[in-house]
């Protein structure tokens, strides 16, 4: 095996060493580790099946393996209980190859009394050691690496640990700054970051790896992207074989759509992929690569043929102004701002009714229908109204000036009585407005929000793009999407609606977005979703 004498070596060793001091309080203290940190078990069933395809055979040949993020060492038992299996003698030397690492002590000490309770042997007190793979320098390069990393994004993570993986990003190229982690990139799964970290420090030139990670690692668009440069600080990697278990429940109350992955360091990735897919019992292989740029998502290709028709697909060119976009996001606030019932008073104020009985007495300019799911599976030009939304926004998209909000009294008052509701919303974008005052201001907002027609879709859960125009209403105009369960193309002339909605219709995109598998999940067809079929000019 090949050693290291050191693992991280970079400006922010400061913030590193902070959480030296609080990782035991961490896992000590929270009383739901599992969720806070990730850590779901693999049953030893399962560990069975990945180290027995090949895991094993290099074992009994020398090979050093190494579990990273080990748990209470399934894989290392799996490999023990598969000797023990057939018959063959455990040496010493063997078993000095295992190693892991692990953050929580307490399930270190499990895997030591487990082997010797389950198996007789004594592990070497060395090789399973307690410790955070991020910030332990365990000095060894492995020959093999097999593990289950944490199935957790950054932004769920306690803020403390937060702080310190920052830079540990930053190190390992999977963002720019520190500043995408509170962004897009906050949706990045850690395993990402475990696997990149281990890949580049811990496995030996041109050693392989297999892990049991989130298949939205490879197939969400957006936050895992610096992973999908297949490159870690200069050192190459490729993935060689994905296995997709398509929605099998192998873990207990874990919803994530997974697969097992096997990686070779120090090889270019080249594609397409060997893309395995678990249908009723049995893989069935298919291709995957990304369509267009290297860090898109993956694209599983049903056979050849619809290999070759994605892989020539002409991207639709279109103005920059005609970008897709999410609908309207209250940030949390949707008692407040969607009303389910309403009454025209005149030509120009309409009295709105929220959930919670209260009601507002607004312009109509500040009141548009709100699309819900019948509105895009009716099939009228003018679908019935279930919802409104308020929209205290000018058509610049920018919120309305405080000064003009109260002389428009009922809708000021009734902003006010919830003001410190609207001030604790969470998150970066919206508290950018709140703390220049714009307390009552949405997310989603902006000149498109306001053009007159719209080709919207159903952006979450579904299964088909189908596209539907939507004219504006005669008394309350334009229409606007709800939040990421729409999406929508806003338009100011009906040539270029019909241009635009006919574009769409193309039946490519339906096959283009059933190889993203992405089918009855929340990334169903996004706005980053299409934007990869598009091309602005």
């Amino acid at each position: 095996m090949e050693h290291q004498s050191t693992i991280i070596d970079y400006q922010e060793q400061i913030e590193i060493d902070l959480f030296a001091n609080t990782a035991d309080e961490l896992y000590h203290d929270d009383k739901d580790y599992k969720r806070q940190f990730g850590a779901f078990f693999t049953p030893l069933a399962m560990a069975i099946a990945i180290v027995e395809k090949d895991l094993f055979e290099d074992w009994t040949r020398g090979l050093t393996i190494l579990d990273p993020t080990a748990g209470e060492g399934v894989f290392l038992e799996a490999l023990i209980c598969v000797a023990r299996k057939r018959g063959i003698v455990i040496t010493d030397s063997m078993l000095h190859n295992l190693y892991g690492v692990e953050l929580n002590p307490d399930y270190v000490q499990n895997f030591y009394t487990n082997i010797l309770e389950k198996y007789s042997i004594m592990f070497p007190a060395d090789n399973f050691v307690a410790g955070d793979i991020f910030f332990t320098d365990i000095g060894l390069k492995a020959d093999r690496l097999v593990g289950n990393p944490p199935w957790v994004n950054f932004c769920d993570l306690n803020e403390e640990y937060k702080q310190c993986l920052k830079p540990i990003f930053r190190y390992y190229g999977l963002v720019k700054n520190a500043k995408d982690l509170l962004l897009g990139c906050s949706r990045t799964d850690i395993a990402s970051l475990v696997i990149s970290k281990v890949l580049y420090s811990n496995l030996r030139e041109g050693g392989k790896a297999c892990f049991i990670m989130p298949l939205s690692i490879f197939l969400n668009d957006g936050a895992n992207q610096g992973f999908r440069n297949y490159n870690v600080k200069g050192v190459d990697f490729c993935v060689d074989e994905i296995f997709d278990f398509n929605g099998t429940q192998m873990f207990d109350d874990i919803l994530t759509r997974y697969c097992t992955a096997y990686f070779i360091r120090d090889l270019k990735q080249s594609f397409p992929i060997r893309y395995n897919i678990l249908c009723k019992g049995n893989w069935e292989t298919r291709k995957a690569q990304p369509l267009f740029n290297l860090t898109d998502p993956l694209t599983v290709f049903e056979n050849e043929e619809a290999q070759i028709r994605l892989s020539n697909f002409e991207r639709i060119k279109l103005p920059k102004r005609f970008m897709p976009r999410q609908g309207v996001n209250t940030c949390g606030a949707n008692d407040l701002f969607f009303f389910s019932k309403y009454r025209i008073v005149d030509e120009n104020f309409v009295e709105l009714s929220n959930k919670n009985g209260e009601t507002v007495k607004a312009n109509k300019q500040f009141v548009y229908p709100l699309a819900v799911s019948s509105t895009l599976a009716e099939d009228t030009r003018s679908p019935a109204i279930s919802k409104l939304v308020l929209i205290p926004h000018i058509e610049s998209g920018k919120p309305m000036d405080l000064d003009e909000l109260k002389r428009n009294e009922n809708l000021y008052r009734y902003l006010l009585a919830h003001k410190s509701t609207l001030e604790s919303r969470k998150g970066v974008l919206i508290n950018t407005w709140i703390k220049k005052g714009y307390w009552y201001a949405l997310m989603g907002i902006g000149p498109y929000c306001f053009l007159k027609y719209k080709i919207m879709w159903k952006a979450f859960g579904d299964s088909i793009f189908s596209p539907k125009i939507l004219y504006p209403d005669a008394y309350f105009g334009t229409w606007q999407g709800n939040q990421s369960l729409n999406a929508y193309i806003g338009i100011d002339s009906l040539e270029d609606l019909r241009n635009i909605y006919d574009k769409l219709k193309n039946p490519l995109i339906q096959e283009y977005l059933e190889s993203s598998r992405m089918q009855g999940t929340c990334n169903w067809a996004q706005p980053g979703r299409i934007k990869k079929i598009m091309e602005f000019v």
